[in-house]
């Protein structure tokens, strides 16, 4: 299959992480206007970060004056597990230019990458993960846009349950990996396993964050070496 052509099926195989992350960006939207957030300020950050559990987090340290520092390791903190995915996708892109590379990583998406490493090997999956992005992108947008709208109907309801709406993501996105990826799902199980371990033991947020994601790619070089050796 040519990249258009693959990212026409990425566009097509959308529909059911589409309505989910419509349902999500609602909340956010919502989440965001009670946290104080301006609207467009909310729009411009779905646009720019494209993360839910980032956006959740970044949430958390919404109050003037803004800790722009605090917000910004916050949401690399909890970004920081692209570099899993990043690991798991790149022989998948041999072949591509820089410049296509660059526009995948814009609208980079955990579902869109989980579901590729099920495909045929004649799918082009950089084109597969581009078109899955483009659609999930289309729904946070509106979604974000619609939970904005709304958000003034439901100003005096308990959120306290959106803001787990960020780490639903990456597990539901951990537990399809390991279900249906046919590579390791190893660096991810160990990752997974370690935070659960530092979150018994009493570690910091920031500590579990970027100690399960280092342990998880220690491992994938680890299992790669010893693959090589």
């Amino acid at each position: 299959m040519t990249t258009y052509q693959s990212l026409l099926l990425g566009l097509k195989s959308s529909g059911p992480y589409f309505v989910s992350t419509f349902l999500f960006g609602i909340m956010f939207g919502i989440a965001a206007s009670a946290s104080g957030v301006e609207n467009w300020q909310a729009l411009l950050m779905s646009a720019s970060v494209f993360s839910a559990s980032a956006q959740f987090a970044s949430l958390e340290f919404w109050q003037s004056p803004l800790p722009l520092g605090t917000i910004a390791l916050s949401v690399f903190l909890v970004s920081s597990r692209n570099i899993l995915l990043g690991m798991s996708m790149t022989h998948h892109f041999d072949g591509h230019s820089l410049a296509r590379r660059i526009i995948w990583l814009f609208i980079l998406n955990d579902p869109g990458v989980v579901t590729s490493f099920r495909l045929d090997e004649k799918v082009d999956r950089l084109g597969y993960v581009t078109g899955y992005g483009i659609a999930l992108m289309a729904s946070w947008m509106l979604s974000s846009w619609l939970g904005l709208a709304v958000a003034g109907l439901l100003a005096g309801a308990d959120l306290s349950s959106v803001r787990f709406a960020g780490p639903l993501v990456m597990a539901t996105m951990m537990m399809l990996f390991v279900k249906g990826s046919k590579s390791s799902p190893m660096p991810w199980v160990v990752s997974g396993i370690a935070a659960l371990i530092l979150f018994e033991v009493g570690a910091a947020n920031y500590l579990i964050l970027i100690l399960s994601v280092v342990i998880g790619v220690v491992a994938a070089i680890i299992r790669e070496k010893s693959r090589h050796a």
